[in-house]
């Protein structure tokens, strides 16, 4: 990262961040259901101040008929009573705000809920205040009297037919998700601007900023043109969701116009006494990711908006991949606005654990790595404990993407506190099964284990967010190494520290310019260890952080 950009960048509590995701169902039960709630979480932020959260992202908590979990959103502005009262955040809110945690909280601007009282009015009338606050669309023809869709947009649930029949108003509305969470039409702009005063309320409350939902939901083909058959569909092998290619859909320029003017109201007087910060979650296209991520960039305002960058949920672990992707979007980030900050996200309620996905030991070399990263990184609930799936039988899934084959229920199972029953987060019954392993596998048992993962992100995060060189210093690529090294520099005005990561199944070795001291090593921990300019071996798939030893000029 350039130096001289790097200094022009401005400050926010995002700099070098670690934002700690909960999904409140399944963090701490206070009250004995089973489910997860608010005075749960209040519970638990001692544990979080102590492992150097900067900020907590609040997955939905919102009233909602939970068809899907919250995202199905009845009324922005208050608490569903499974998760407490308003009364109760605002004192989550107070607690984590005297521990100097931040909060950030879910804003689903691409649909609400069928239950929206918005939605029952849209719905009952073609002429009312709220007719086209909805996207509705008339039938294509029929079908022996049937009604038949605007054309061949699909679910992201179902695989079914994005559109849905209104006998009362006598026209299909669009889903793009689950059957009871209709599309917004955001090119209405009362849409738009009740979106923005969803984000007043939340803000006058004193949260430090937003994580938006499926922005690129938000803009389709005003012309509802059908999306073109996915040659790489393959029926009975991918799921039925993934039929078409979603080019018209989704992902229309015209959402970065409205992420832009929601970004907008972050900037606004009342709230530049206490800087806030979004950002907004968009899958983008993997064969010109860099690209796609600009657009983010160059549609919002940097100096308050981001977008997740998403590559280490896309991209398989490999060092040459990484390098690439970390150049070409450096360059660009560096090219463009000194504000543009990436944000780095790993894992989340969507996608399965990284222990599952890349197995114990890489899973360890990726929490090196996303931890020394420039910009603001996310951790899911759990990961730091080295969480795995769990296996969800039939009889107990909850989640109603299961339909099409992709369920979630296995990364949202509950957190693992402690051995005993209900593994600390209920008295009850959970909602979902516990790991069958959890007594082993808990943060009890990995508090006082110095090579624990819990040990290991407690010293990735401190090293991030206390030191000047981790948290806003320069970053730059070291290109003459193994092609299955990734290393790379961060460096201040008075520090200097490389990260090399070994993605090999085997020993590796890296030629050091410099003598320094090892601190942190991705098999044992925080550690003093030192080592001479010259080959350095690691183990296989071994990362670790050095701190180099600061050179004196001979007099």
């Amino acid at each position: 990262m350039n130096n001289f950009l790097n200094r022009l960048r401005p400050k926010r509590w995002a700099e070098g961040a670690v934002v700690y995701q909960i999904y409140p169902r399944s963090f701490q039960d206070s009250n004995g259901d089973g489910v997860g709630d608010l005075q749960g979480i209040i519970e638990r932020l001692d544990y979080l101040q102590d492992l150097g959260i900067t900020a907590v992202w609040l997955s939905p908590f919102y009233p909602s008929p939970m068809a899907d979990f919250g995202y199905d959103v009845m009324d922005y502005c208050d608490v569903d009573p499974l998760f407490g009262t308003l009364a109760d955040f605002k004192q989550l809110l107070r607690a984590a705000h005297k521990r100097n945690i931040k909060i950030m909280v879910d804003i689903v601007p691409n649909h609400t809920s069928d239950e929206h009282p918005w939605f029952e009015a849209s719905r009952q009338s073609r002429t009312g205040k709220y007719a086209d606050w909805y996207i509705w669309h008339d039938p294509s023809g029929y079908s022996n009297d049937t009604p038949l869709p605007p054309n061949n947009w699909l679910d992201m649930f179902s695989g079914g037919s994005a559109w849905e029949w209104s006998e009362t108003r006598k026209q299909f509305y669009l889903h793009s998700f689950h059957v009871k969470q209709p599309d917004l039409n955001w090119e209405n702009p009362a849409v738009q601007e009740a979106m923005k005063n969803v984000l007043r309320f939340w803000l006058d409350l004193g949260v430090d900023g937003f994580r938006i939902d499926a922005v690129p939901f938000m803009a389709k083909d005003p012309s509802f043109t059908n999306n073109p058959q996915d040659p790489a569909y393959t029926p009975g092998q991918t799921s039925p969701v993934w039929k078409y290619k979603r080019i018209n859909s989704q992902g229309w320029p015209r959402h970065f116009e409205y992420l832009d003017n929601m970004s907008k109201v972050l900037t606004e007087r009342r709230y530049r006494h206490h800087p806030r910060f979004m950002v907004t979650e968009g899958y983008v296209e993997r064969h010109n990711a860099v690209e796609n991520y600009m657009d983010y960039y160059r549609g919002m305002d940097p100096s308050v908006a981001t977008p997740f960058i998403f590559e280490g949920i896309e991209e398989s672990l490999g060092a040459q991949t990484w390098r690439k992707f970390l150049h070409d979007l450096h360059a660009a980030l560096d090219g463009h606005n000194p504000a543009s900050l990436p944000a780095y996200a790993f894992g989340n309620h969507d996608q399965h654990r990284i222990v599952t996905r890349f197995g114990a030991e890489r899973a360890r070399s990726v929490a090196v790595l996303q931890l020394t990263l420039p910009g603001v990184t996310f951790i899911y609930n759990g990961e730091e404990l080295g969480m795995h799936n769990v296996s969800v039988p039939p009889e107990k899934t909850q989640d109603p993407q299961a339909i099409a084959g992709d369920g979630r229920d296995p990364e949202r199972t509950p957190m693992q506190w402690s051995s005993e029953l209900g593994a600390g987060f209920t008295d009850g019954e959970p909602w979902l099964p516990l790991a069958h392993d959890y007594r082993l596998h808990n943060a009890a048992t990995q508090a006082n284990d110095s090579t624990s993962f819990l040990s290991l992100y407690h010293a990735l995060i401190h090293l991030r967010t206390k030191t000047p060189a981790f948290k806003n210093g320069a970053f730059r690529l070291l290109f003459d190494t193994d092609p299955q090294i990734l290393a790379y520099e961060r460096t201040s005005r008075k520090s200097r520290y490389a990260v090399i990561i070994n993605f090999k199944d085997d020993t590796n070795s890296f030629s050091l310019d410099h003598p320094g001291t090892i601190i942190v090593s991705s098999i044992d921990g925080s550690v003093e260890k030192a080592v001479k300019r010259g080959d350095l071996h690691l183990r296989s798939h071994e990362a670790i952080v050095i701190k180099y030893t600061r050179l004196v000029k001979k007099s």
